[in-house]
């Protein structure tokens, strides 16, 4: 199922402040698995197991100056965790939270009086493999 959301459909917080804090103009989350081939002999075909799960993401903030953005410097510089978390309004199978998210990367481009000063920041789950998912309530969690 291909869906996009939009910004009216979503909640996402960054530590303990909302997106409006950040001014979040784009967000990103991807899930990713490998998988694992060993050969075998005497049998036909190999063994494939499944590899380490990775949970990647990265935002756009364009209200630089607010005060949220210090968090994620902060996880970045002292190498703090970072909780993630959100929702799409009226899904109940598009929903995370992730207490040992780290900021990855900070890259920041300066504005001039017609454009917008943004930070691109980029995070990962330190510990994807305590990650799961509940049917249920549709919220995937570590």
């Amino acid at each position: 199922m291909v869906a996009t959301v939009r910004g009216n459909a979503a909640r996402i917080r960054i530590g303990n402040k909302l997106h409006s804090v950040f001014g979040i103009s784009d967000f990103s989350l991807s899930f990713s698995r490998d998988t694992i081939e060993q050969d075998l002999v005497g049998e036909e075909g190999n063994l494939f197991l499944p590899g380490a799960l990775s949970i990647d993401g990265s935002f756009t903030a364009c209200k630089f100056g607010a005060s949220g953005n210090s968090d994620a410097l902060d996880s970045i510089l002292n190498g703090t965790y970072v909780t993630i978390s959100g929702a799409v309004s009226g899904s109940t199978h598009l929903r995370w939270y992730f207490t040992s998210a780290q900021i990855t990367g900070y890259d920041i481009s300066m504005g001039d009086a017609s454009t917008i000063t943004e930070a691109s920041i980029d995070f990962t789950v330190l510990d994807p493999f305590n990650v799961t998912y509940d049917r249920n309530t549709g919220r995937v969690s570590d």
